[in-house]
């Protein structure tokens, strides 16, 4: 029994093989650039529109803040805030004083909650 040693063929790299391989790997390096370039983008596409929409959310409360301090700083304003809080009247005026009438007394003594369910 010889053993006999069998020649595996070599694949016979040419220079456009090479050539070839080299530019497959960097038109995939280039692809994976421009998916990630991509993917950055439209995530600050999202960013961008959040911002603008917070943005018009707070320059809607700015002018209603705006508005309301415009509203203090009136005449109007103060003199019912003197009238109503201080009751205040102008010279001439009479301040009537309305009393309610007192509650009904339901006659029973007011008990807490866990009084009124544990108590027998």
């Amino acid at each position: 029994m010889t053993l006999r040693l069998i020649r595996v063929p070599q694949l016979a790299s040419t220079p456009v093989q090479m050539i070839l391989a080299v530019a497959a790997l960097l038109f995939g390096l280039f692809a994976y650039s421009l998916l990630q370039t991509t993917q950055s983008s439209a995530r600050l596409h999202e960013r961008q529109a959040a911002l603008q929409a917070e943005v018009a959310v707070l320059a809607q409360e700015k002018a209603d803040l705006e508005g309301l301090r415009a509203y203090l700083a009136t005449d109007e304003y103060i003199e019912a805030v003197a009238r109503n809080e201080f009751g205040l009247v102008k010279p001439g005026e009479t301040a009537v004083v309305v009393a309610a009438p007192p509650a009904p007394d339901s006659g029973r003594v007011a008990k807490r909650w866990w009084q009124e369910l544990f108590s027998p």
